[in-house]
């Protein structure tokens, strides 16, 4: 059945095509676009291998015309129409949602529905960029040494962005987009291809932007403290982690581009010179050669299929937690 019947379905046919084929493990998955398939069917798979998953990446609307319109992300999921159940579940990013879930109608729906999976982080993006995983990825796809400490850039990263990611969590709360989570972009992305260098652009530009909020808003209250307070008890966001709640496809390309991509071409330029030296003649030298650089993938697809984060971090066991109740 292709995605375009698939999106017309209702949660109720989705019991019934279950109870109609004989296979109760049929489960119909709503998901924000075609990369969350991936993601969430590798999790999904992983948790629950017995059952069926279909992946509904986007539905479909008829304008007055008769022409059709294809909705995707959040808004598909989380349909007003929708009434999720065992058989039909949805898979979403948290956005914001998540550390204002008392405070946003989507944190609100999301975490009081069994049958909606939510990232915890703000997206699948920020998961796939998780500090732990990353020298394994760079070192499976290079086959050298990674010396990177990934961990350690990346909290020194997100010690620089925590203030500004509750100014603006607290400013969106409070339906003022003086600093929407788009705006991530002006933080992070076209920083230098260095990452001392990288980190001191992040914190000027970090230190600038906080300095134009406080100007406008008063962040010195008590509103303001009890809220810092609350994401970080009851959140678990930190000075440390706070690379993962800035929005994801910023965070992505910033580690993309003046990050991981630098680096992985001097680790593989490494592994030529090592060749080099190894293979006696340049027959041997060029089938080896050809060898190492036929696994070689684009750096983007790569990232897009890190999800070595399910053996890294508490917020995996969140969302196992999650799947497994939906199941029990």
């Amino acid at each position: 059945m292709d995605n375009t019947l698939l999106s017309a379905f209702s949660k109720d046919s989705a019991e019934n095509a279950a109870i109609l084929t004989r296979n109760d493990d049929r489960v119909n998955v709503d998901v924000e676009d075609d990369i969350d398939a991936e993601f969430w069917g590798d999790l999904l798979r992983y948790l629950c291998p017995t059952k069926d998953f279909h992946f509904v990446p986007y539905h479909t609307n008829l304008k007055a015309d008769g022409d059709k319109v294809f909705v995707r992300g959040k808004s598909h999921v989380l349909h007003p129409d929708e009434d999720f159940n065992k058989w039909h579940i949805g898979c979403v990013d948290s956005d914001y949602d998540w550390l204002l879930s008392d405070y946003t109608a989507d944190g609100r729906t999301i975490c009081n529905n069994k049958y909606l999976l939510q990232t915890y982080a703000y997206s699948i993006e920020n998961l796939m960029c998780l500090s732990s995983t990353l020298k394994d990825l760079c070192h499976d796809v290079t086959e050298e040494p990674v010396d990177f400490d990934f961990e350690d850039y990346l909290s020194k990263l997100s010690e620089i962005v925590y203030p500004l990611l509750v100014r603006s969590a607290y400013l969106y709360k409070e339906n003022n987009v003086a600093f929407s989570p788009k705006d991530w972009r002006h933080i992070l992305v076209n920083t230098e291809k260095n990452a001392d260098t990288s980190l001191e652009q992040i914190k000027h530009n970090t230190e600038q932007t906080i300095k134009e909020l406080d100007k406008v808003f008063d962040f010195k209250n008590r509103d303001f403290d009890e809220f810092q307070k609350s994401i970080s008890s009851e959140k678990d966001v930190s000075e440390g982690t706070a690379y993962l709640y800035v929005r994801g496809h910023e965070l992505f390309d910033h580690l993309k581009d003046s990050i991981l991509n630098p680096l992985i071409i001097n680790l593989r330029n490494r592994h030529r010179e090592a060749l080099r030296e190894t293979c006696r003649d340049d027959v041997h030298y060029t089938a080896a050669l050809q060898d190492y650089q036929k696994n070689v993938k684009s750096l983007k697809e790569l990232l897009q299929n890190n999800f070595r984060y399910k053996r890294n971090t508490p917020l995996y066991d969140k969302i196992k937690n999650d799947v497994l109740q939906i199941w029990e």
